[in-house]
């Protein structure tokens, strides 16, 4: 009777042992997909970094002459915020902490305000990506791309020439893990054509305000020698007032070990009006001794050579050296004629890094700046230098 009941039970016992292999094959199926869906949720970590950017130091300005000071002074102070929400979607602000929050004019940001972007990556593996908001210029400058705190002194090309954050949207692609190619539009500058002439007391005299006063920057980055040697070549055309068209070549390269850093700018501007304003106040006080009007002036032309070595000299200690050329000229005015201005910046500093893992650096430097001009401009050359004993730190808070 039992070996009957048995044989009658079997098949039944045989069904329900493989609807539960069945269920048991789709439970795992539905885990594995729900795993990939939590994968692509980044950690905290990814999704929220935090990091504060500081230098600050004991300076000693114009010794030698009748108004040097000495003084402590917090050079940089930045926070930065950013995080990848995952493999596509990514964000950054960064703001200064020594700098006014008070809106700008034309694009409703601020100068506290570095940038606030997202960067979303799109289509086959990812190579293509599109950023929104206010973001860095993408410019072939080195000396921009450089961590801010470790640039003891900036030229005249980044501190007044270029608009440095600019609000707009940039495409890029790819090509290959080494090379990408990208076009950035934005607003030629971040206060409005009214607003400069208002604030530098300037006449507009025959100028007007573009109606699309934009830019775009068409920019290579690239990578060789196992991404020892890189390059990020640029050129800009934008437009400020109506009817005038800047044009601007940038060629950054740089190589860099783990023990040695080394870049070259070399960088030419045409401002078909100038509202970077350097040489424009050279040709208005100029002429302003035959009392004339205070303009934009038009067609000057910048050009810039910028070069800088980072050398470690053993494992806590490296040298930074860097120089800088530039000029300033008018294609137009044949009495002052072309690099009636020129500014030398320099600095030269010792520093010591304690912890081989952290961005902490002791630093003695020496740093400053000289402009001329030529002798038919009739104005006095400057000087500027500084003695510095201090330090900087990229803080990972968080």
């Amino acid at each position: 009777m039992k070996k009957h009941l048995l044989i009658i039970l079997l098949p039944f016992l045989f069904l329900q042992l493989s609807q539960a292999e069945e269920l048991t094959d789709s439970l795992s199926k539905n885990l594995a997909e729900q795993d990939s869906i939590v994968q692509k949720e980044p950690k905290t970590s990814k999704l929220f970094n935090l990091d504060v950017l500081l230098r600050a130091g004991l300076n000693a300005n114009n010794l030698g002459n009748d108004d040097s000071k000495m003084n402590a002074n917090l050079d940089e102070a930045r926070i930065l915020i950013g995080g990848d929400y995952n493999d596509q979607l990514s964000y950054k602000v960064r703001f200064r902490l020594n700098r006014s929050f008070a809106p700008t004019s034309q694009d409703n940001g601020s100068a506290a305000l570095d940038f606030a972007f997202m960067k979303y990556k799109f289509g086959k593996d990812n190579k293509w990506s599109v950023t929104l908001g206010k973001q860095s210029a993408v410019v072939g400058s080195y000396e921009f791309e450089n961590n801010p705190i470790y640039e003891y002194k900036f030229t005249d090309y980044v501190d007044r020439i270029l608009n440095l954050f600019v609000v707009g949207g940039m495409l890029s692609y790819e090509v290959n893990p080494n090379h990408s190619l990208n076009l950035q539009v934005y607003n030629t500058s971040n206060h409005s054509f009214e607003r400069l002439l208002a604030d530098n007391s300037l006449s507009a005299t025959d100028l007007e305000a573009s109606k699309a006063p934009l830019g775009a920057y068409f920019t290579w980055i690239g990578a060789f020698a196992d991404n020892k040697f890189n390059t990020k070549w640029s050129y800009n055309i934008s437009q400020f007032a109506k009817d005038n068209t800047n044009h601007a070549v940038s060629l950054a390269n740089k190589y860099k070990t783990d023990r040695q850093m080394i870049y070259l700018d070399l960088l030419y501007s045409f401002y078909a009006v100038d509202h970077a304003l350097i040489g424009s106040n050279v040709i208005n006080d100029f002429y302003a001794r035959t009392g004339g009007a205070r303009t934009l002036a038009k067609d000057i032309v910048y050009k810039s050579a910028v070069l800088r070595f980072d050398q470690f000299l053993a494992d806590k200690w490296e040298i930074a050296l860097k120089g800088g050329i530039e000029t300033a000229g008018s294609n137009v005015d044949d009495e002052l004629g072309n690099d009636f201005r020129t500014n030398y910046t320099y600095f030269a500093a010792l520093q010591h890094k304690p912890f081989l893992t952290k961005d902490l650096r002791f630093y003695l430097g020496y740093m400053g700046n000289t402009v001329t001009f030529k002798d038919v401009v009739n104005i006095e050359n400057q000087q500027f230098n500084r003695l510095s004993l201090g330090a900087y730190f990229t803080i990972p808070v968080l």
